[in-house]
Order: structure tokens, then C-alpha cells, then sequence
């Protein structure tokens, strides 16, 4: 079964550009012209605003599943609904923080009807458009959209993700290389890397079982291993 898909009939999309630095309302925005677009549209320049209308189809094989839109324009974004009602934000890039996704089915029907949303993508980066130190902002800078998707999340793939996260936090800031559980973050990430087989999904059971002995090991025990 497919867990992801992109383009007609699934994704479809359009766009209209506000001119300048308008910031228009919802109202506004949806009463205008759009055109089509595709994956790998550029919006821009810096401080623009341009608003996406995604119509979207759930394929019958997500029936049952939870179904995520994977939405990254590399700048800001604000998923709206049909009738005008801000849902979520989204901050692109991949960087960290970044926000992509957004639930689009807590759980699909067979036989979905398609749903409408407005993107509204604002062309600049959380703090504004400089470099997070002393440059000044890029007046001309433009960001690419990347495969706007419809999604099924591995919930084994999605637990050992975390996982290793937190291990890298340990190893990374947690902790001093001094202390045991340190070290025992350190082997556990590497016998995750050893298992783990990319094109094999049953090997994700032995790597979660890895982290599952490093997370339930207590703090006295642990210091001891």
C-alpha cells in the first residue's frame, strides 16, 4: 500500500499573489483569480503574501488511517479552512523548529469527498528574513515549495524518529561524557544506525527494542551498567 501521494487527482493546486506587501483578509483573498500551480513553485520576493487553494482527494487505500498534508514553502504559512477559519500554522524549512504537516483525517473513510483548504504563505522566515545574527534582511529572496503531499505515518518509524532525537539531545547537551548514561546514549544510537536497514520496515522492531532498553533502564541501575 502506498503511503504518500502527490499531484492530480490527489493534490491540486492554485495560487494568487497579493500585490506589494499587502497582507489581504481571507475574504478578500478567495474572491480573487487563481491559477494552477505545481511542486517547485517559487514564492517571493521577501514580505509578499501569496495564498494556496489545495483541493485535496484521500485515496480509498488510506481508508482507516490517520492522513496528513506534508505543506513546506520554506517560509510561513497558516493552513485556513473553506469557510474562512484559521487551523494551524505552519513554519517551513528544514531547519529546527519546522512544522509540515497537518491532519487532515483523524481517521479516512473509504470513500472520501475532496476537501478545500487555503494556504495563506507569507514570505518570510519566523524572526523575519535576516541571518539570525547581524546581517541585514534579503529584500529579494524567494523560497520553493516543496512536494505538497498527502501522508500515512509509520507509527513505528515516527516512535524510533523521537527516540533517536532524544538521544541526540543527550549526547549533544544532555549530558557530560563524564557520566555512564552518556556513554550508553552513545552505543544505543550506534546499534540503532547498525540495525536499521532503510529498505527493510521489520527492522524497526530491533531498533526500537535498542532505545526501549536505554529509555526503561532506571537511574540507580543505569549508572551501574
Amino acid at each position: 500500500m502506498a503511503t504518500r501521494v502527490t499531484g492530480s487527482p490527489h493534490v491540486q493546486l492554485e495560487v494568487w499573489s497579493a500585490p506589494g506587501q499587502e497582507r489581504p483578509t481571507f475574504e478578500h483573498a478567495i474572491k480573487q483569480e487563481f491559477k494552477s500551480i505545481e511542486n517547485g513553485y517559487s514564492f517571493g520576493p521577501s514580505w509578499t503574501t501569496h495564498w494556496v487553494r489545495a483541493t485535496l482527494q484521500i485515496p480509498s487505500d488510506f481508508a482507516g488511517k490517520e492522513v496528513r498534508l506534508l505543506f513546506n514553502p520554506e517560509c510561513e504559512s497558516m493552513v485556513w479552512s473553506a469557510d474562512g477559519e484559521p487551523l494551524q500554522g505552519l513554519t517551513g524549512g528544514n531547519g529546527d523548529p519546522k512544522r509540515h504537516e497537518f491532519i487532515l483525517a483523524g481517521r479516512a473513510g473509504s470513500n472520501e469527498a475532496k476537501r478545500v483548504l487555503y494556504l495563506e504563505v507569507a514570505c518570510n522566515g519566523m524572526f523575519g528574513l535576516g541571518d539570525y545574527l547581524i546581517g541585514p534582511p534579503d529584500p529579494d529572496r524567494y523560497f520553493t515549495l516543496k512536494p505538497v503531499e498527502l501522508v500515512v505515518k509509520r507509527p513505528k518509524a515516527c516512535a524510533l524518529y523521537h527516540d533517536l532525537v532524544v538521544l541526540r539531545q543527550i549526547i549533544d547537551d544532555g549530558l557530560s561524557e563524564e557520566s555512564p548514561r552518556w556513554w550508553q546514549a552513545l552505543s544505543a544510537a550506534d546499534k540503532v544506525m547498525t540495525a536499521y536497514d532503510p529498505t527493510d520496515v521489520s527492522t524497526l522492531d530491533a531498533c526500537l527494542e535498542i532505545t526501549g532498553e536505554f529509555f526503561k533502564a532506571k537511574t540507580g541501575n543505569a549508572a551501574h551498567q
